[in-house]
């Protein structure tokens, strides 16, 4: 009895992290004088944030484990390969590849909420994917359409493609598009779920976000951004890959973290370095905004294999399920 009351207060605990996260850094960001809209994204640059993509790297080993070394490196050929052609896209059409990467983070935002409730609340039935772009939408639309000339910033800074009237007009529309097409999916799926709309995953789902619209209301775009991405997204990406992929005897949070992060290094230490050699040559701006540009940047090029990789994992994880 005293073991179950241990392991629901764990999982309740893994559960709020990421959004009592949130909030505390809401609370921190009122409270201190000063801006974090770039610090928040060195912070996940070292902690979390690239960790959490870095990992792809155990991903790639324990997908290919029963299988050869030639097949490992042939997936580290295409991961590398779609982000030299993603890099090259937004080099020669930055405008083009920026909203092809905000549709793509709306996804892997919206999917990534929704695998987390999934397992969080296994017995209410899963809700459709629509619902989950519509959640990921409204991560990249809120601070596009109020803040377009801030959110393009990063993406004009590396590109030197500088931000205007156009632009924002661009983003503007983009943003409604997008939010506009995903509710109106959600719309359709919602009649069609009625044991979904009525389940304990979808209504925390719901309050879960009004906190993150409200967030994304309230906090400057880069940091609204950046404080979803390390806070909300990242820290569950590593809850996932905990419980795939280390060992549910070891009991301390910490210590898987910090194994995650250390076998992370392979593909995270090259990244870092990558990164700041990127905001070496940029021209303007302080160190830490050049380094927080150029981390966005790289996760502009990265999210395609990222994503594809992940649900290839999610997609082989429920067929071990199924079987």
């Amino acid at each position: 009895m005293v073991n179950s009351s241990k392991a629901s207060a764990k999982q309740a605990l893994l559960f709020f992290l990421p959004i009592t996260q949130l909030i505390i850094l809401w609370v921190v960001s009122r409270l201190l004088p000063y801006d974090l809209s770039s610090i928040i994204w060195v912070v996940a640059l070292l902690f979390l944030g690239m960790a959490h993509g870095a990992m792809d790297i155990v991903i790639i080993k324990k997908n290919a484990a029963n299988r050869n070394c030639f097949d490992t490196w042939k997936t580290v050929g295409w991961y590398l390969s779609l982000m030299v052609a993603a890099w090259i896209g937004l080099m020669l059409a930055p405008v083009l590849t920026v909203l092809s990467f905000l549709i793509l983070t709306a996804i892997h935002f919206g999917e990534a909420d929704r695998t987390s409730f999934s397992d969080f609340f296994e017995k209410s039935p899963e809700f459709p994917k629509s619902w989950a772009w519509t959640r990921g939408s409204l991560v990249v639309a809120l601070p596009c359409y109020f803040h377009p000339r801030e959110s393009w910033g990063p993406f004009g800074s590396i590109t030197a493609t500088p931000g205007g009237e156009s632009l924002d007009v661009i983003l503007k529309t983009f943003s409604l598009s997008l939010l506009g097409l995903s509710s109106l999916l959600a719309a359709i799926s919602f009649f069609k779920c009625p044991k979904q709309i009525f389940s304990y995953g979808f209504l925390f789902f719901v309050l879960e976000s009004i906190v993150a619209v409200f967030w994304f209301l309230s906090t400057p775009p880069l940091l609204a951004i950046g404080g979803y991405f390390l806070c909300m997204h990242s820290t569950r990406h590593m809850q996932k890959l905990m419980s795939q992929f280390y060992s549910t005897k070891e009991s301390s949070i910490f210590f898987k973290q910090v194994k995650m992060h250390i076998d992370s290094l392979a593909f995270g230490l090259p990244a870092i370095l990558f990164v700041v050699a990127w905001a070496l040559f940029l021209d303007s701006g302080f160190l830490i905004q050049k380094i927080a540009y150029t981390s966005i940047g790289f996760y502009l090029i990265s999210t395609l294999p990222h994503h594809i990789l992940v649900s290839r994992m999610l997609k082989e994880i429920g067929v071990r399920n199924q079987a």
